[in-house]
């Protein structure tokens, strides 16, 4: 099989890297891979003006993919919801102890999570339960940090009130909508708190700037300067 061509453009102050495949294809296709490596595939008599082109008009597509494979949070270990099992909240480590009760419930107590069910093995219950202890304590939290981020960043973005929305997500840690809410991942609860703020203040730079050109970084390092070690920190952690 040929080797690609190699070639890089800018567009819409996007700095963009591809590699160009030819083939049988009757159509010129783009595929953004996993570890953010860009594929143009085009018929044999494709001229490199058109095939330009076609990428620079699907720049800010192309970015978007990339940043949500960058996004990704890494993949779940399978939970077996036993005493013993490690869980994270806001960071830190706990082990969970499955303990039998009457009344169902979960208390963090030293560096466990105690979970009371009348069915040790009825894991399914287990789980929703954790679930629920994290979703009624990431609200209030999110709101707070949401707020000092707000206050941080005042003097670059022009932001006063903002809505949030916190849902399972599988593909990403944040998002935000064209109407200026933002969205958050219920498990960046058990991220550590600079990186919940990292999330957060992405996507609020995200309301004043939609894409990832160059002038987006350049206002996230004005709002959060360590943001990179914010996000490689992220990256590593084993949720």
């Amino acid at each position: 099989m040929k080797l690609p061509e190699k070639y890089s453009l800018t567009a819409k102050g996007i700095q963009l890297s591809y590699e160009l495949y030819r083939s049988d294809r009757q159509t010129l296709e783009i595929s953004v891979h996993p570890d953010g490596n860009v594929a143009v595939t085009a018929p044999h008599d494709t001229s490199l003006l058109k095939i330009e082109e076609k990428v620079r008009k699907r720049a800010i597509w192309i970015d978007r993919r990339i940043q949500e494979f960058e996004q990704l949070p890494p993949p779940l270990a399978p939970r077996q919801w036993i005493s013993g099992e490690t869980h994270r909240y806001l960071g830190r480590q706990y082990r969970l102890k499955v303990e039998i009760g009457e009344i169902p419930s979960v208390k963090l107590k030293g560096a466990f999570f105690h979970v009371c069910v009348s069915d040790r093995t009825d894991t399914d219950s287990i789980c929703q339960m954790m679930e629920a202890w994290y979703r009624q304590r990431s609200r209030p939290f999110f709101e707070q940090r949401l707020s000092l981020c707000l206050r941080s960043s005042k003097p670059f973005l022009d932001l006063e009130k903002v809505d949030m929305t916190i849902r399972k997500m599988q593909s990403r840690w944040g998002s935000c909508t064209p109407s200026g809410q933002i969205v958050l991942n219920l498990d960046l609860i058990k991220a550590p708190t600079p990186c919940i703020d990292y999330i957060i203040m992405h996507e609020l730079c995200h309301l004043q700037v939609m894409n990832h050109s160059p002038k987006f970084w350049q206002l996230l390092t004005k709002c959060m300067p360590d943001w990179e070690k914010r996000q490689q920190t992220l990256a590593k952690l084993e949720i």
